[in-house]
């Protein structure tokens, strides 16, 4: 007996104009496909009666047997979603008692007014089973009509996620007849095009799938397979194995972490500290970095020297580099990242200067050139990019740039450690 297919629908109007992203479908796709569900079908659809009924009507003829809908379950005349279920299943809307209590329950906790409108969000399709939200004060529900499984949750992402958890999960492992196995590699410094041409060079066995997603901090490769997980790891070293000696250079992680992640445990097995000087980047390096919990083990601070009085007055920066070489320049940088070393008493510092654009390029220093430098007391090496993109994209790409050559540092430096050892 094969897994039923899920078919995802996602109400709002704010949706299908661009308003709002849509975080809600990527999230349930990666749960249902962890727990062994095909997606069908990934949809989104505005507030009116018309588009639902033309798709409903498609996944009827499709026997997609399992539909979640997000959204659409609020109490403003814009949340339809119960009306249109009703109507397509032919049945009134019965008024829950005990629902509008404990919804009245729910505001009166948090000292919010009960306004009537809320009353609909007690009413649901006759013959519904009543999904209890623990967070929020819109329930979903849930209609079983022959093989036809169809479940409503509210869309607020916070509220879906702990009603799917909880009365979804149990429900679909129950009927799961797949278990699917993956692992995701992280990889810098290599496009999908490289990603796809290196896998052409040769073949993971028959049942093992994978994908690509390019993010801010790497290429995230997916490998997955309903084998078993020994396929998987063969996979996986399958993968690692083709990169050959780039395998350090290429691949941040296969555990789950992210770079600065990466970057964090390698500081902590040192006990070592991290600070950064910054120009071009303004501090969203060192913001970068702290919104990762823990950062404060190894992450002593920041300076973002943008005018060259900070740079000389703060960081000790040469103001005779300043005006030979210029703010974005090889000197400036390594400078910048060496008196890090000693302002912020830390192990390591790296610095950022550059033209994040979109004014002040030249002939000689285009907009997107940034200089980078890495520093410790056995190192210290800079290096240059010209990136392409708007101001926040340059600044970023900047960030993520100068942090895999840091962990590519820190892995260098451990690597001659142990040879000495």
């Amino acid at each position: 007996m094969s897994t039923p297919e899920v078919a995802l629908i996602s109400i709002g109007t704010e949706l299908t104009q661009g308003f709002t992203l849509n975080t809600n479908a990527h999230w349930l796709s990666n749960e249902c496909r962890q727990l062994g569900f095909k997606i069908a079908y990934h949809l989104a659809l505005p507030d009116d009666a018309s588009y639902w009924n033309k798709t409903f009507k498609m996944l009827k003829e499709a026997n997609v047997s399992i539909v979640i809908i997000t959204g659409g379950l609020g109490p403003t005349a814009d949340d339809k979603t119960r009306e249109l279920i009703a109507e397509t299943f032919g049945k009134p809307l019965v008024y829950n008692v005990n629902c509008e209590e404990k919804i009245k329950a729910w505001f009166q906790k948090r000292n919010l007014t009960y306004i009537e409108t809320n009353h609909i969000q007690a009413c649901f399709p006759e013959g519904s089973i009543i999904l209890e939200n623990p967070v929020g004060s819109a329930p979903g529900f849930q209609i079983d009509e022959g093989d036809l499984h169809l479940f409503c949750l509210p869309g607020v992402p916070s509220e879906m996620k702990k009603m799917f958890q909880v009365h979804l999960v149990p429900w679909l492992q129950s009927i799961s007849t797949t278990t699917w196995y993956h692992q995701d590699l992280r990889l810098f410094g290599l496009s999908e095009s490289a990603l796809e041409a290196l896998l052409r060079t040769f073949e993971f066995e028959n049942g093992v799938y994978w994908s690509s997603l390019p993010m801010i901090d790497c290429l995230l490769f997916r490998l997955y397979t309903s084998k078993s997980k020994e396929a998987l790891t063969k996979a996986r070293d399958q993968f690692v194995n083709s990169l050959g000696d780039k395998a350090d250079q290429i691949l941040i992680s296969d555990n789950g972490e992210n770079l600065i992640q990466v970057i964090m445990t390698l500081l902590k097995e040192k006990n070592q500290f991290l600070g950064v000087a910054e120009s071009c980047t303004g501090g969203l390096l060192a913001s970068e970095i702290v919104k990762e919990s823990g950062s404060s083990l190894v992450f002593k601070g920041g300076v973002v020297a943008y005018q060259n009085e900070i740079k000389t007055k703060i960081l000790h920066v040469p103001e005779e580099i300043l005006k030979t070489e210029g703010a974005v320049s090889e000197a400036t940088v390594l400078s910048m990242a060496e008196h890090t070393l000693n302002v912020l008493n830390c192990d390591w510092g790296i610095a950022t200067s550059g033209i994040a654009g979109p004014t002040g390029g030249t002939k000689e220093k285009p907009v997107g050139l940034v200089w980078m430098a890495i520093a410790s007391k056995q190192q210290k090496i800079a290096f240059s990019e010209i990136f392409l993109g708007n101001r926040g994209e340059i600044q970023m790409k900047s960030v993520y740039k100068v942090l895999n050559r840091l962990r590519l540092s820190i892995l260098e430096q451990k690597n001659t450690c142990s040879k000495v050892q």
